[in-house]
């Protein structure tokens, strides 16, 4: 005796045009079946076998209650087709009628159909197609809403709407108006459907703030209703993100990749506690409309607290395009179906609006959505460089400005700042900041970085100027005739190819005024790199001081000028202590003659034995060996710790992954690993401020110059990376990748990783794994810490730590790496605690700048913390930046801690009143108090708060 399935098979196989499936099929773009030119079945034949399909789950969920009813109609059209070879419409109405029982259970499901269209940017073409995509599929769009009065149509990404009022704001008015019909709606709360492991936590915020507030401005849309995070694509999930987006007003996060556990919907919570409602896509963000949409739908239900509404998200995808006609009329064919769940064209927010229903029901996750995509965090490097650079430009930019608006009264542009940041944010697509995407997309990316950084440069040396003019300087004059000095002016654009803030010369003579800016919120000691202009004097006879007269420790980097373009200069390293979010002011000058020198030949008249080489400053002690000067040994003084493995050493290895399992997306399997050893040159120097080595290994067809360092008071030895890199994956062998690894002396308990918004902490894996600055292998309360300027892609395995520097896969850029990287690591010790180590490494990658400037007057001190960040306390500081609306200072903070912590802020000037705000700096809920220069708030565990 035939089962219900084996009856259903045989009547369904029996009709032309059916094809049985053997896996999940993606139901977007042409059918098969019509690609091979096949007949599909009619629309009744499509009718009774889809209504037969959700019967037959129906009737099991019901514990066999229809399955008599079910029988009764598929014997019926089994003997029809048996004995009339063919069903007719009438056949169909009789096993309707037949079915019939079912129809109130069945529409107790709903199916909510969400028209879309996934626009990717740039993934596999140009900037000017992209435009041309957008444009098309929307008037496609709003002609179909004009045909079909019911349609509704959902769009992500801010930036497909930029690109609207740039490019034809004839259709704004269009679409407009079918936002304010509820037809069209916006899913937009990122400005685009970005990558959430690479981009800071600065970034996801201004993802929200910028995307909301140009909506709201220019489209007229309710920031309040802007309440999902649409994340179709995106490669994985931090775990800090639902207190992020929370903070926002986004309450409903929609994904497919990342996440491998039963549930469809769920309460996705962070370590702060803080959750959203989260649906991951058990289909796809670009499906179709067929009869297979409502099969599913009864064990969906299982996997959604009992949810009996379904989402379906429809419409041509990557390139654009959307629904289509045949969507559209399928979907109205199927709202008359009897045995069929209720359907409607709906938005995706009305159907998170009907899961809060069943929300104390649903199964909590709490971790983050990773790990999918792993070559992501390395592929097209000069993008990640790009964003890294143009993250920390705009962020210390943005502080100093906004602090010298509050103390010297400077001007703010927050118009181009929120240009730059929303250049930066569009690079943070998911196909872009992850390198699975084209020459022609990093090459838009770098232009776009180009501009920010010229904006983030330009507005950090106007804020420090500012103040710096307000600095009273008069008690540092010297009578000195300057009538010959050409000094002033030397220097523009100095330093901005290796992402520094120009430092045009504005003094004069042989007295040169520095101001040095911390752009920590915590106060430094810093090893600062001055360059001085068309200096003529004795650089015999130099002597540097603070603002007091005090003596202070530097070293000379040239010890004759250097020519660039018609100035002469020289590098002078400086011993400073700075004040956190502040300046320090330090005098250059001529010392006196107090007797006139006469120089012998050079005493060094030996040779040195060819030992290894030793770098230590009193904190650390490094050591590399003499032939292939990779690090041996690495002892932390004041424990006696030794950090580096006995019998292995710290370095770059060249690795070699199979081919058929690597791609822009992956990483292959590890072929062959080799340490770059051969043919090394290497020389030596030594300083009281900086001490080194210069190493220059060959290899293949490429080269590696090493700049390795180590400076006064650091905790880490310092490693400048020019590589050139020549090497190809040819189609079929095997694919080049450059790391640099590290062998920890110490069974390592676990790994810690900076991710947005907080710290993670994950177990040994095979597999590179995202995180922001640094990652540090972990033994009680010791860290070895790889910290980075411009890398996304750590390892922590089999007791080592190691970095992705440059993966070179074929496709789907055939040549993504050819040419010249700069690349800056720290191997840092540290204690094991999240808040050391994320200032260790913002300290790292965020580098004091400084001001030339003359003697004056002025209302400032030499001295100087404009706001600083209390010692005590687990939190650190995010951001800086002036309130949207130019009212005051915002700060925004978050804990690194898993326990609540207090954080008190110190400003130069009394606070006149404080108070919390969310990221769209609105008010919020929660305290802060106000006592002289100082505002005190509580900031929960691991939470975010502004």
């Amino acid at each position: 005796m035939l089962t219900l399935a084996e009856k259903f098979i045989q009547l369904k196989t029996g009709i032309g045009g059916n094809r049985e499936k053997m896996q999940y099929e993606d139901t977007f773009g042409m059918p098969r079946e019509e690609a091979y030119y096949i007949t599909p079945p009619n629309c009744w034949h499509r009718r009774i076998l889809g209504q037969l399909e959700f019967a037959l789950r129906l009737a099991k969920s019901n514990q066999g209650k229809f399955d008599d009813c079910v029988e009764a109609a598929l014997d019926l059209l089994l003997v029809a087709q048996q004995n009339q070879g063919v069903i007719t419409k009438s056949d169909i109405n009789t096993a309707e009628m037949l079915l019939a029982p079912l129809a109130q259970e069945a529409k107790t499901y709903s199916l909510i159909l969400a028209g879309h269209a996934h626009i990717d940017m740039n993934w596999m073409w140009s900037w000017q197609e992209t435009v041309a995509s957008t444009l098309d599929t929307f008037r496609t769009m709003l002609s179909i809403m004009e045909e079909y009065p019911d349609f509704c149509f959902s769009q992500s990404q801010a930036a497909v709407y930029k690109i609207v009022e740039d490019f034809d704001p004839d259709m704004m008015g269009e679409i407009k108006r079918r936002i304010a019909d509820g037809r069209w709606e916006i899913t937009a709360s990122a400005w685009v459907e970005t990558d959430k492991n690479m981009p800071s936590t600065e970034s996801l915020a201004r993802h929200i703030l910028y995307t909301k507030k140009y909506l709201y401005e220019k489209w007229g849309v309710d920031p309040s209703s802007m309440e999902i995070d649409f994340s179709p694509d995106t490669f994985g999930h931090s775990a800090h993100l639902p207190e992020l987006i929370s903070n926002g007003g986004v309450k409903y996060y929609y994904h497919c990749r990342g996440y491998n556990g039963p549930e469809t919907l769920y309460r996705w919570r962070a370590p702060s506690g803080q959750e959203v409602l989260a649906y991951r896509e058990p289909y796809w963000y670009n499906s179709a409309i067929t009869p297979h949409i409502g099969a599913g739908l009864v064990d969906l239900a299982l996997k959604s607290g009992g949810l009996r509404t379904g989402l379906v998200v429809y419409g041509v995808g990557d390139h654009g395009g959307g629904p289509t006609r045949r969507d559209i009329e399928r979907a109205l064919d199927m709202m008359k179906w009897p045995i069929y769940p209720n359907i409607r064209f709906g938005t995706m927010r009305s159907f998170f609006q009907e899961a809060e229903s069943v929300r104390d029901r649903l199964n909590v996750v709490e971790r983050e959505l990773n790990f999918i995509f792993p070559g992501c965090y390395t592929t097209q490097s000069r993008i990640k460089m790009g964003n890294r650079k143009s993250e920390a430009a705009l962020g210390d930019a943005e502080a100093i400005n906004a602090l010298a608006v509050v103390s010297a009264g400077a001007s703010y542009r927050a118009g181009q700042f929120e240009r730059a940041w929303q250049n930066v944010l569009f690079t943070q697509f998911h196909d872009i900041l992850t390198g699975s995407c084209v020459q022609d997309s990093r090459e838009h990316a770098m232009g776009l970085y180009s501009d920010s950084l010229a904006v983030a440069n330009t507005n950090r040396a106007k804020a420090m100027r500012a103040i710096a003019s307000q600095i009273d300087t008069s008690g540092l004059a010297i009578g000195e005739d300057i009538a010959n000095s050409q000094s002033e002016g030397a220097g523009a654009g100095w330093g901005i190819g290796s992402f520094s803030v120009p430092s045009t010369e504005r003094s004069a003579g042989l007295t040169r005024i520095f101001h040095v800016f911390n752009p920590s919120a915590h106060k430094r000691q810093a090893v600062v790199e001055l360059t001085m202009w068309d200096w003529v004097g004795d650089m015999r006879q130099i002597e540097m001081v603070d603002g007091q007269g005090n003596a202070v420790q530097f070293q000379l980097l040239d010890t004759s000028l250097q020519r660039y373009w018609d100035h002469m200069y020289c590098r002078i390293l400086l011993d400073t202590e700075l004040p956190a979010l502040g300046y320090a002011t330090y005098v250059l000058k001529q010392a006196a003659r107090e007797e006139y020198k006469f120089y012998y030949q050079p005493d060094d008249r030996t040779n040195l034995p060819n030992d290894n080489y030793i770098l230590d400053n009193g904190i650390i002690r490094a050591e590399f060996d003499r032939s292939s000067a990779e690090m041996i040994s690495l002892v932390e003084k004041a424990s006696g710790q030794e950090y580096i493995k006995a019998g292995q050493s710290a370095g770059l290895r060249l690795v070699q992954t199979e081919a058929g399992t690597s791609s822009a997306w992956l990483i292959g399997r590890v072929i062959s690993e080799e340490t770059l050893t051969k043919n090394v040159k290497v020389s030596s120097y030594t300083g009281p401020l900086r001490q080194g080595l210069e190493v220059e290994i060959p290899f293949q067809s490429s080269s590696a110059k090493l700049s390795i360092s180590l400076e006064k008071g650091a905790r880490a030895v310092s490693y400048g990376l020019i590589v050139d890199w020549h090497e190809i994956s040819r189609k079929g062998d095997p694919v080049p990748m450059l790391k640099f690894h590290v062998p920890a002396n110490f069974p390592v308990e676990h790994y810690l990783y900076d991710v947005p918004a907080g710290s993670q902490r994950r177990s040994a894996q095979h597999i590179d794994v995202p995180a922001l600055q640094y990652g540090a292998a972990i033994s009680a309360n010791r860290a070895l810490a790889l910290i980075t300027d411009c890398k996304y892609g750590y390892r922590g395995a089999d007791d080592s730590i190691a970095l992705t520097l440059i993966h070179t896969p074929n496709h789907p850029d055939p040549y993504p790496e050819r040419g010249i990287h700069h690349i800056c690591l720290a191997v840092a010790v540290a204690p094991a605690c999240p808040k050391a180590l994320e200032e260790l490494a913002f300290d790292t990658n965020h580098l004091p700048a400084y001001v030339s400037a003359r003697a004056h007057g002025g209302c400032l001190p030499i001295v100087a913390s404009l706001l600083e960040l209390g010692a005590d306390t687990t939190a650190v500081v995010s951001s800086v930046k002036m309130a949207e609306d130019g009212s005051g200072l915002i700060v925004r903070l978050y804990n690194t801690n898993g326990c609540a912590t207090v954080a008190r802020l110190n400003f130069s000037k009394p606070v006149a009143h404080a108070h919390r705000v969310d990221i769209m700096e609105q008010e919020a809920c929660g305290n802060v108090a106000v006592e002289n220069n100082a505002a005190t708030v509580a900031v929960g565990a691991a939470s975010l708060i502004t």
